[in-house]
């Protein structure tokens, strides 16, 4: 079945399709289990969070690394940074383990830096176990050189030393490589690859083995094409995809879409992939493999309060850096059970994979950005999270910005969740994004320079989200996001009210309005598709 803008029909057509047995929303249901990795307006993101779903999150049980035994004493005011970084060394000297607080408040005026893998930040839990920064990233680490404690760094900070070193060296000028570095190609893509594709013909395998993570990268070219595919292969007419280019061609972080992925087989010049592709990889693109490079994995923080000390909200793009937890060159990592108060910013990815929050809340003052997903980071889930109405109020120019997705950021899923602040996006084509299951008071803006492109590309959904202000911004996205589906909205009875970003049909269809709709959570129905339904009801109750 094919559905055509069902935002041009009329209400009362509209209204005869709800009086069906069958809603539309089952429909495209029905469309999407037939073929889960190609269909054309709802993306497969079952594969997203920690180890693609397959697993449920760890319960690292050793070795154990006490603070106190490191000189740590809770409740006093003269600071926990070096005994907790010697307790951080010693986990990383041993190969991993858990770096256990006891209950209390333990005080910070530096930047927690975990820089290796298999490394857990453990408290006795939310509410027992604080970790109090009284100092801010401008102070505790470096000062901002424009602003970019604004959406990015956090004073826990999950970052290899590689990156690290790199970001310091460019003084962090804007438009560096924020994030895979040292990628060393292994392979060409040597024939077309259509999207949904795990089976991808390369040139070489010498330096590939089953297990390896590497990065598939596409590289736009004069004609545009490949920013025109994230966007549904929209009429080259659609958006001047030409001064998007321009502007994506000075940054070292958008001259090519880069895609971290697992290799399950190797074959005689095959690649067998443990999740379909996104997009196509056509032979004008220069499809290539490449290694990972440094990154930290299977690391996480784990119930636990964050809390920063008082401080007035900076005005727009000028914070100081009160920033909570942020994965940045990070994998298969994650955050459970903590909360995160008076921040500045929640929760940040920056070209992060497979990252999970689980069971986490930002409140407090106002934030800037409760959930900052950036740089290309793909295949994150945030499941069971609330952002609380703010204690502060700020002026309407300096709105939250809620959930953030931008930067080509793909397969990342907001799911189960309660929040003030809007669905933000700073554009540069964030595409095949999914919120679901999400009760929201609608109050914020988008941000983003418009010669950095569309706030979205293709495959947005917004399914089973009720807005109890009736406010449409953001979220009623059928006639600005292209080949995209929202279903089962509750509330705004309008589109998005700001003018279209692209030209043209769309492709994008508006289904149940005013209806909760089956399967009520999409991205836990995916799951339970593709795993069945014992081994998804067990990463239900795992996670």
């Amino acid at each position: 079945m094919t559905f055509g803008p069902l935002h041009q029909l009329s209400a009362r057509v509209q209204g005869l399709f709800k009086k069906q047995d069958a809603s539309l929303a089952a429909q495209l249901w029905r469309e999407y289990t037939a073929d889960p990795a190609r269909h054309p307006r709802i993306p497969n993101v079952s594969h997203a969070g920690y180890q693609m779903g397959n697993q449920p999150l760890p319960d690292l049980k050793g070795p154990v690394f006490r603070v106190e035994e490191f000189g740590a004493v809770p409740d006093q005011t003269n600071g926990c940074d070096e005994a907790v970084a010697a307790a951080l060394d010693a986990a990383e000297k041993a190969g991993g383990g858990v770096v256990l607080f006891p209950e209390g408040t333990f005080h910070f005026s530096s930047v927690i830096w975990v820089h290796a893998s298999n490394v857990v930040l453990r408290g006795a839990g939310q509410g027992k176990t604080t970790l109090y920064f009284t100092q801010h990233l401008d102070a505790a680490y470096r000062t901002s050189r424009m602003g970019e404690w604004s959406w990015t760094g956090g004073l826990v900070w999950f970052l290899p030393r590689e990156v690290k070193a790199e970001l310091e060296a460019s003084d962090w000028a804007w438009g560096t490589n924020e994030g895979w570095i040292e990628n060393r190609e292994l392979a060409k893509v040597t024939k077309p690859v259509g999207r949904g594709t795990q089976r991808i013909p390369v040139s070489d395998t010498t330096d590939i083995t089953p297990g390896d993570e590497v990065i598939l990268s596409v590289t736009n070219t004069p004609g545009n094409s490949l920013l025109s595919h994230l966007c549904g292969d929209l009429p080259q007419d659609s958006y001047d995809f030409a001064q998007l280019a321009s502007s994506l061609r000075k940054q070292r972080n958008y001259r090519q879409l880069r895609w971290p992925v697992r290799v399950d087989q190797v074959e005689p010049n095959m690649l067998v992939l443990a999740q379909p592709t996104k997009i196509d990889l056509r032979p004008e693109w220069d499809p290539t493999v490449a290694s990972l490079g440094p990154h930290v994995r299977e690391s996480g923080i784990e119930d636990c309060t964050i809390r920063m000390r008082a401080a007035e909200q900076q005005p727009h793009n000028q914070d100081h850096g009160f920033n909570g937890p942020h994965f940045q060159a990070a994998l298969n990592c994650w955050a459970r059970r903590v909360e995160v108060i008076d921040a500045d910013n929640g929760f940040g990815f920056t070209s992060a994979k497979g990252i999970t929050l689980h069971q986490v809340s930002v409140s407090g003052r106002a934030r800037h950005h409760s959930f900052i997903c950036r740089e290309q980071s793909h295949d994150c889930l945030i499941h069971e999270f609330s952002i609380p109405p703010a204690t502060t109020e700020l002026a309407p120019e300096a709105l939250t910005h809620g959930l953030n997705v931008e930067g080509y950021s793909s397969g990342n899923v907001w799911s189960d969740g309660d929040m003030e602040g809007t669905f933000d996006s700073h554009r540069r084509v964030p595409f095949d994004n999914v919120r679901t299951c999400i009760t929201l008071r609608n109050t914020g803006s988008l941000g983003g320079a418009k010669k950095a492109g569309p706030h979205w590309g293709a495959r947005f959904v917004h399914w089973n989200v009720e807005v109890t202000n009736k406010r449409a911004f953001a979220v009623r996205l059928e006639q600005h996001a292209p080949y995209s589906a929202m279903v089962g909205v509750i509330g705004p009875t309008k589109p998005h009210p700001k003018p279209r970003e692209f030209s043209g049909d769309l492709h994008s269809v508006l289904v149940d309005v005013g209806t909760t709709v089956s399967p009520r959570n999409l991205y836990l129905a995916q799951l339970k598709h593709r795993l069945g339904p014992s081994s998804a009801r067990m990463r239900k109750e795992q996670l």
